[in-house]
């Protein structure tokens, strides 16, 4: 089967974001059952991207030169020993140290997926294929911490055993390692040349490539916010009275509007072209932002969330497929990794900045702090990017 490299790794991301986004709100859970405040629930998330901040270019070497499918099963393998570790953690020091931890593994997949995505495809099916790719990302995102709430249950604001639900991201993580027994033909046969090239790639040369900062401005503004959501609604639940299992479905809702907007993509940017579907979606995103600081009930809340994951669903595949386009073959595990660099750089500094607004201000004040953020994503997409040439 010619695309069996795509369904498979479809399979593979879906499980294996799913296993990561019942661990993330919960390691949130976790440190506040420990007694870590707003301000230390936002380092914890800024270490998230720390470690893998330090390795993102290296990590576009190793995709080039060890290839994606060793990754992707290392990453796998890992969410499953961090499922049943955190499983066992109860001091906020060493949730940190496992958080740093998770976030290398998670760098592993998502970089050796968005490259296999991006080698693999041909030009013409780049957004259609990274609109699949993205629709899968949602699938576990919007499963994972429902089910993960779920099972969790709740005793008021925090739950009754966050242990039950790490070790559910562990059964999960185990799942994503399927498609690697059933699909053959993943692994692609490179020459030592071509190894070699694709490991000795520079980042600096693939930085001075025309549209290749404001993707990765655009992309790192996209990320943070979607990552401090992830990270901040539970503290927003917890001040406000919503019980888990309520912002687990809040997660989820708006995972899945990412989901449908991402499923249709390519049609989208077809019908009305890549430029104008990013702009949009990141300005009136940044609007409904700022209106999210006054949504204090669940219905609100969930309803605001709703249209911003379908909106800034659109712009993650957008900027992974400019980035790839942009790129000559061989440039692209590097272009990717550097693209992950500046996501895990927003990804370090915005949960901090998100924490010390919440600490004096309150978690509603980080909507703010964001709508300027992605304001700020939308004026360079608008002025800087050409993504229809």
């Amino acid at each position: 089967m010619k695309k069996s490299w795509l369904w498979a790794l479809l399979i593979n991301v879906a499980f294996a974001q799913a296993s990561i986004y019942v661990m993330r709100p919960m390691i949130t859970y976790r440190a506040i059952e420990n007694g870590a405040s707003g301000f230390e629930v936002g380092l914890i998330a800024s270490i998230y991207a720390l470690l893998p901040l330090i390795v993102a270019v290296p990590m576009g070497r190793w995709v080039g030169r060890l290839g994606e499918v060793p990754l992707l099963i290392a990453g796998s393998v890992s969410f499953i020993l961090l499922g049943i570790s955190f499983a066992f953690l109860n001091d906020v020091i060493a949730i940190a140290v496992a958080t740093s931890v998770a976030g290398v593994a998670h760098l592993a997949n998502v970089a050796a997926s968005q490259s296999m995505v991006a080698s693999r495809s041909p030009v013409e099916l780049q957004d259609h294929n990274f609109g699949y790719f993205s629709f899968s990302t949602s699938l576990g995102h919007t499963l994972g911490p429902i089910f993960g709430g779920l099972i969790a249950g709740s005793s008021g604001v925090l739950p009754k055993s966050s242990t039950s639900a790490f070790v559910f991201a562990a059964i999960l993580a185990s799942l994503s390692l399927i498609p690697f027994l059933i699909y053959r033909g993943l692994y692609e046969v490179k020459s030592k040349a071509e190894r070699d090239a694709a490991g000795s790639v520079k980042a600096r040369a693939v930085m001075r490539r025309p549209g290749i900062k404001p993707a990765i401005w655009t992309s790192l503004a996209v990320a943070s916010t979607n990552d401090v959501l992830v990270v901040i609604l539970p503290l927003v639940g917890t001040e406000y009275g919503i019980s888990p299992v309520v912002i687990g479905a809040i997660l989820s809702i708006r995972s899945g509007a990412a989901m449908i907007s991402r499923f249709f993509l390519g049609r989208s940017t077809a019908r009305f072209g890549s430029a104008r579907v990013m702009n949009y979606s990141i300005l009136i995103s940044a609007v409904l932002l700022f209106m999210s600081a006054y949504a204090t009930s669940s219905l609100a809340l969930g309803a605001s969330m709703a249209i911003i994951g379908f909106l800034l669903g659109m712009g993650q595949p957008l900027t992974m497929s400019i980035v790839s386009k942009k790129s000559p073959i061989e440039e692209r595990a590097m272009a990717i990794s550097i693209r992950l660099f500046g996501n895990r750089f927003g990804q370090f500094l915005v949960p901090i900045g998100a924490g010390a607004l919440a600490a004096p201000f309150g978690s509603g004040s980080v909507f703010v702090g964001l709508s300027a953020l992605i304001a700020s994503a939308g004026i360079v997409s608008v002025t800087k990017l050409d993504m229809d040439r």
